[in-house]
């Protein structure tokens, strides 16, 4: 990721979601919140993304999307908004379970902590992420919306969890906390990982909670959707964020430790969250993991 331009990934997920909130078969699995702030960010970011805004609004569109996403990676838009609505409902279990403080490690162009604080008033939310995607995201949102919610911009993948910003930011390490982690793990080194869990657990209080997502290696060691062409591997290369850590689901209790794995969300309970098709099954490859401290 370049310092001056936001995520590719977080640009390109919030594309898909717009793209699904304009499907009247797909818009049950996308929040207006997230739809709308996709928008935003669409209209706002380049020529280029405005661009795309207005084709997103063409029905034909959604029969040229289905072609590239069979081309690509079939089920990738499906994946996106399920894994997003379970990540949701993890967090609303968490805070309803007496957690008071949220912080969403990149959490691009997500509309999470804004819904969860209209939610959940008393309790506190940080979104920690790099700058220029950050900056972004700020730019689009009007003051009532960021109240509430702390932004604090760094480059997680080389400096870590810039702790000293998050303690001026008000931040208890005394207090139960939730950790998301979504979509961006695989993008790191292993031993980035490996550190970015330590800091996590070093300021959390038990019994914190952590949600993460990972990719799952295959037979081959690979780390890659299951279904994922040759395309994707081109296209995660030439944006700069290809896929650099994953791990076998059977090693991932053992490499967190001591997080205790409460529970793994793999396609199969995503498809569960889609009542209204429970036919189209959504990318594996990616899981979600619940863990606790």
């Amino acid at each position: 990721m370049k310092d001056r331009q936001a995520s590719a990934t977080a640009l390109f997920i919030a594309a898909a979601l717009v793209l699904m909130a304009e499907d009247p078969a797909c818009a049950n699995l996308v929040s207006a919140a997230s739809a709308e702030l996709s928008k935003r960010v669409l209209a706002t970011y380049s020529p280029a993304s405005r661009g795309l805004l207005k084709l997103l609004r063409r029905s034909w569109v959604y029969r040229i999307a289905a072609l590239v996403e069979r081309l690509t990676i079939p089920g990738i838009l499906r994946h996106y908004a399920l894994r997003k609505k379970c990540i949701a409902r993890l967090a609303d279990e968490a805070l309803r379970g007496g957690i008071s403080q949220v912080i969403i490690l990149g959490a691009g162009f997500d509309a999470l902590a804004m819904e969860l604080h209209r939610e959940f008033a008393d309790a506190r939310f940080w979104e920690i992420d790099h700058p220029a995607t950050q900056r972004c995201k700020k730019s689009v949102l009007g003051s009532g919306e960021v109240q509430g919610i702390h932004f604090i911009a760094t480059n997680l993948a080389s400096r870590g969890l810039a702790e000293e910003s998050l303690r001026s930011a008000d931040f208890d390490p005394g207090k139960r906390t939730l950790w998301i982690v979504e979509g961006l793990l695989m993008y790191f080194s292993e031993r980035a990982v490996s550190r970015l869990l330590e800091q996590i657990r070093e300021m959390s209080s038990p019994p914190s909670r952590m949600i993460f997502t990972f990719m799952e290696r295959d037979g081959e060691g690979r780390i890659r959707f299951q279904k994922q062409t040759r395309l994707v591997d081109w296209w995660l290369r030439r944006r700069g964020e290809p896929f650099r850590w994953g791990i076998e689901r059977a090693r991932l209790a053992e490499f967190i430790f001591p997080w205790r794995v409460l529970h793994i969300y793999d396609e199969h309970d995503l498809l569960r969250l889609d009542s209204a098709d429970e036919k189209k099954t959504p990318a594996a490859g990616e899981l979600i993991c619940l863990a606790e401290v």
